[in-house]
């Protein structure tokens, strides 16, 4: 119950961190801003989120990437989300992929997640199913239900795996159970898709399989670490 309450905990942190900041008066935010200035990289995080808030990304970016350079794990896989996307700067898919890569290096489960996802697609980097589906694994056995559906889909497909059904389905009932009450629409409805798909193809015998299997997952996954949430 401890772990399953950290991986809620640990979601919710940039929204809290966002209501906090949305909330914050002038002084409060002159506050921050000399304790970003001074080179507090949490404050720098915290600045940078509310500056994204009110859609100045350029803004948002500078402060990320001072954030990053004070070794934030969250803000370089943010810093990759932005050189992927083109937000706040220039499209660059190799700076999007070694920010990745800096997260990825630092144990934080979304970058990994992204850096499996840059090998898979070859943006950035040459295309390596095999490597992804290894990020995806140990980004899921870290509690990123991202990777978790990414992984559920490689099994599904045999892409970078060996196909396998019952993994498939282990994952991704992960996926639908840790989407309970998520506000993400799309993977919530995506992984329900799936399931409904492999459930037609697949014996009951099989689907308890995969459902025992889920379980051991739940006891050992790694979920999010106190570091993780700063």
């Amino acid at each position: 119950m401890k772990k399953m309450l950290n991986l809620f905990m640990g979601s919710l942190i940039i929204l809290f961190l966002a209501a906090c900041t949305n909330s914050m008066s002038s002084v409060d935010v002159t506050k921050l801003e000399q304790s970003a200035n001074s080179g507090n990289y949490f404050d720098q995080y915290k600045l940078a989120l509310l500056y994204e808030k009110q859609q100045n990304f350029k803004e948002a970016f500078n402060w990320y990437l001072k954030s990053a350079k004070g070794n934030n794990k969250v803000a370089k896989n943010i810093l990759g989300n932005y050189y992927l996307e083109g937000r706040g700067t220039k499209k660059n898919y190799k700076k999007a992929f070694n920010w990745y890569e800096k997260s990825s290096n630092d144990g934080y489960f979304d970058g990994i997640n992204n850096l499996g996802y840059m090998y898979d697609l070859g943006k950035g980097v040459k295309k390596d199913k095999n490597k992804a589906s290894q990020l995806y694994e140990r980004a899921a056995l870290k509690g990123s239900i991202r990777a978790m559906y990414n992984l559920g889909i490689s099994y599904k497909y045999g892409q970078g795996v060996d196909k396998n059904l019952v993994q498939a389905y282990k994952w991704l009932d992960l996926v639908r159970f840790y989407t309970g009450f998520s506000k993400d629409m799309n993977l919530k409805w995506s992984s329900r898709k799936c399931l409904d798909e492999l459930s037609l193809i697949m014996t009951a015998k099989e689907i308890e399989e995969a459902k025992e299997l889920g379980n051991v997952v739940i006891k050992n996954i790694e979920w999010f670490s106190e570091e993780d949430k700063n």
